[in-house]
């Protein structure tokens, strides 16, 4: 962490800023100093402002600085990440608890930004139930950056479940906006997934008309890139939405049936019982905020 300091001097001077460029809004001048010196180390909240005085996003400064994030801390994120695929979530919860705190995350905007989704996810899991305003950091910080690379599109796709709802459609918004300035084809898996997520945040917010185009889009980019499993996913969104926008037909129903007993038939039983769940939660119940 050491080379941080050193480098954000030569992308402030790269970028021909001052110090008080940099620092304004943000700490003093003279702790930046310290900093561009390795003397002193930022919180999160004052990194994110330093990164946006600097308009650079966290990606392009992460690829600058060269190593990424150690090898520790890729041990954090893929243990979170092994856990939450496998749908241990008492084990993730105890895993943030105990060995990924909220100190270790300090050490990074990577970390901190993975321990919040992580959070997250286990709140929702457990409880059906999501703080939104205890996630707010991660979007502050996506709505920082000017332009958006690999990691703030990874993040907006598996974060999105967790944003208040109008900063959802904020964020929605400036996705339009940067995708035409940048290919997201090689990110396409996590543009879906965006979209899917984003659709199912509509429907728990009972924002019925808005959730079917986003679940059409998430549909659409699916078919049209091959993509099986999330065309399954956008599938039974799409005919939920439809079921609540006050299509009242029964193909609607038996077309979500049938794509979660593909997942079934696929052995991906835990994806299947969770679209049931959803399922069951928007049609028969109000989603608590």
């Amino acid at each position: 962490m050491n080379n941080i300091g050193p480098l954000i001097k030569k992308i402030r001077t790269d970028k021909n800023l001052t110090q008080k460029n940099v620092s304004i809004g943000v700490m003093s001048r003279s702790h930046l100093s310290e900093l561009e010196n390795g003397k002193y180390f930022p919180s999160y909240e004052k990194m994110l402002g330093l990164l946006q005085n600097l308009d650079i996003s966290l990606m392009e400064f992460q690829t600058e600085l060269g190593t990424n994030y150690s090898l520790e801390d890729r041990i954090y994120i893929e243990t979170a990440n092994r856990l939450s695929t496998e749908q241990k979530i008492v084990e993730l919860a105890n895993y943030l608890e105990q060995t990924f705190t909220a100190d270790v995350a300090k050490k990074s905007i990577r970390l901190k930004i993975k321990r919040l989704n992580m959070l997250g996810l286990v709140e929702l899991t457990q409880s059906n139930h999501i703080t939104a305003e205890n996630y707010q950091p991660i979007f502050n910080y996506l709505l920082s950056c000017k332009n958006w690379h690999e990691f703030e599109i990874r993040t907006l796709a598996n974060s999105i479940f967790l944003a208040d709802f109008e900063v959802a459609k904020i964020l929605a918004g400036q996705f339009e906006e940067k995708a035409k300035k940048l290919n997201f084809t090689n990110y396409i898996d996590k543009v879906i997934l965006f979209f899917s997520n984003l659709a199912e945040l509509a429907l728990r917010k009972e924002e019925y008309q808005l959730a079917l185009i986003y679940a059409k889009n998430a549909q659409k980019k699916a078919y049209d890139n091959k993509k099986i499993y999330y065309l399954l996913v956008a599938n039974v969104l799409v005919n939920l939405a439809n079921l609540k926008v006050g299509k009242a037909d029964e193909i609607y129903l038996q077309e979500i049936t049938k794509n979660i007993a593909a997942f079934r038939m696929l052995a991906y039983s835990s994806i299947a019982d969770n679209l049931q769940n959803l399922v069951d939660l928007i049609l028969h119940t109000k989603y608590v905020s």
